[in-house]
């Protein structure tokens, strides 16, 4: 459930950046669909861990922008970062209670093509 409520985030965030992003994916974008020309947002579950009697759980996301341009994968990070910084609604039935950016990173592939990549922490109650 928290994955479907990641994925309603992200294209949130996607449909009102001011840079145009091609799609948002889970895990993976399968290399023969990936238009180098466009940006991209990939996200993927690194651990999730209940808590309290499996009322509250947190769970670490990864999330990637690509894009043949940094300065664009920097700046759709950092709205990514904005807006889960000050997190705090409810989705569905995930009651989303905090959220912190862990570290941004980014590097250059061998295509020429940029990776921004944050780690997310989500506290959420379910």
């Amino acid at each position: 459930m928290m994955n479907k409520a990641m994925y309603k985030i992200l294209k949130r965030i996607s449909q009102s950046s001011q840079v145009e992003i091609a799609g948002v994916y889970f895990d993976f974008v399968e290399d023969e669909k990936v238009d180098i020309n466009n940006n991209y947002i990939v996200y993927s579950l690194e651990t999730n861990k209940p808590r309290y009697e499996y009322e509250y759980s947190k769970s670490v996301y990864q999330v990637a922008v690509y894009s043949k341009d940094l300065t664009t994968a920097l700046e759709i990070q950092k709205d990514i970062g904005k807006y889960f910084s000050s997190l705090k609604e409810k989705i569905d039935n995930i009651e989303i209670c905090g959220c912190n950016i862990d570290s941004e990173t980014h590097t250059k592939n061998e295509d020429d093509f940029y990776q921004a990549i944050s780690i997310i922490n989500i506290l959420y109650k379910y």
